[in-house]
């Protein structure tokens, strides 16, 4: 009973903070508020038996930590995206489980190289494609809350990207 509700309370905590985060328009607030949500996501995947995406998630929270830490730095931010990249290769692999580790490691590795490269629609973009991904996973572990969190992220993203886009356009006339 208790673990039933710790599944729901995590993966409903953790798609309200996604859904914040993707529909700023501060990529700033989207890499601290994703991390955070990330680090529930890790808790509700360990919840499920998802070891692969739970595993992922834990890089994920400290990835998006990282990418913010480094911002401005970017020799070190590019020896942390590697090792992150790394890091989420060798979690998929240790935590082999088929299709899902494949979809989950693939997805983690784009938004790895968003979260430290990419801004903007470009950043908002690689999460809708990232959130499908981890759609599958969810769709095999049986888990509604990151069904439907996966559907609105990618919502949420796309949304978010055609704001960032809007307000480029605006900000260049």
């Amino acid at each position: 009973m208790l673990s039933a509700f710790l599944v729901h309370a995590t993966g409903l905590a953790a798609l309200g903070l996604n859904i914040r985060g993707l529909l700023t328009r501060h990529d700033g607030q989207l890499r601290k508020t994703t991390g955070v949500a990330a680090a529930l996501w890790a808790v509700n995947n360990l919840l499920i038996g998802a070891e692969t995406a739970a595993m992922l998630s834990v890089l994920a929270a400290g990835r998006q930590a990282s990418s913010v830490a480094t911002e401005r730095r970017p020799r070190l931010q590019a020896w942390s995206c590697m090792a992150f990249i790394a890091l989420n290769l060798a979690a998929a692999i240790f935590t082999w489980n088929g299709l899902p580790s494949l979809a989950t490691g693939l997805a983690a590795v784009m938004v790895t190289y968003a979260m430290f490269y990419l801004s903007g629609a470009k950043l908002r973009l690689v999460m809708v494609a990232s959130a499908f991904l981890w759609g599958y996973s969810a769709i095999v572990f049986d888990s509604w809350e990151q069904i439907v969190a996966n559907v609105v992220s990618a919502a949420a993203a796309a949304f978010g990207a055609w704001r960032a886009r809007a307000s480029s356009a605006d900000a260049q006339r």
